[in-house]
């Protein structure tokens, strides 16, 4: 019974002199204002750069109004879920951030269901390009924030956290573009303000859930040795 207590000892302190400090993990409600801190400031460059006219976009209709809203409940759900799922106890927090992007997706897919005309339009696409590398180049700074704060949280659900942040910012990003982008064309706004930046972020997110799956595989192979050694 001594030895054991000796021996359990010994493994608990060998623990502590090896093993890395862990970081204390940020509150959310901290993480999302720092998001969004950083959002905001992407936003002052949009209205200094391409400027910011969110009154005419609203006054463009019911469908240029829906996808301001689209776009800003998929963007902060998204990070909500991205974050959440890094941060013990907010499973309930993370099913409903989860919930919330859905309903967006579903939005964002039945508006193209019922637009009229076509979207093959040589104009329409070559404007939609520029579009889409505006959304997802002003997607980095909130992204980019959200993914050093999820690297700090507990190396859970990667999968989830990887897409939630990126289609998160990919959204953000659009919603900056919409609110400055003078196209008249709902066939635009939907493929280039939010189809195609949502794609995009999901296959980004792929990239992220592997490299947060990789970094926390890398953690547990660490600690083992440490337990085995």
């Amino acid at each position: 019974m001594s030895s054991a207590r000796l021996s359990t000892e010994a493994l608990v302190a060998r623990l502590a002199d090896e093993l890395a400090p862990v970081r204390a993990i940020p509150p959310q409600h901290r993480q999302l204002l720092a998001v969004t801190a950083i959002w905001a400031g992407s936003a002052a460059f949009v209205a200094g750069w391409l400027g910011l006219h969110p009154l005419a976009v609203l006054a463009r209709g019911g469908i240029s109004t829906t996808f301001v809203w689209v776009l800003a409940l998929v963007g902060f759900a998204g990070l909500t879920l991205g974050l959440a799922c890094r941060i013990p106890g907010r499973e309930r927090l993370a099913r409903a951030a989860a919930g919330g992007v859905a309903i967006g997706v579903l939005v964002v897919s039945g508006v193209g269901l019922v637009l009229p005309g076509s979207a093959a339009d040589a104009g329409t696409l070559a404007q939609g390009m520029n579009c889409v590398g505006e959304s997802l180049f002003l997607a980095i700074p909130s992204g980019m924030m959200a993914l050093v704060l999820a690297l700090r949280g507990a190396p859970w659900r990667p999968c989830v956290a990887g897409l939630g942040l990126t289609i998160g910012a990919t959204s953000l990003g659009a919603l900056l573009v919409h609110l400055s982008c003078p196209s008249p064309s709902p066939w635009h706004w939907w493929l280039a303000h939010a189809l195609v930046p949502l794609a995009v972020g999901v296959l980004v997110g792929f990239l992220v859930a592997w490299v947060l799956e990789r970094l926390g595989l890398r953690s547990q192979i660490a600690t083992s040795r440490v337990l085995e050694a």
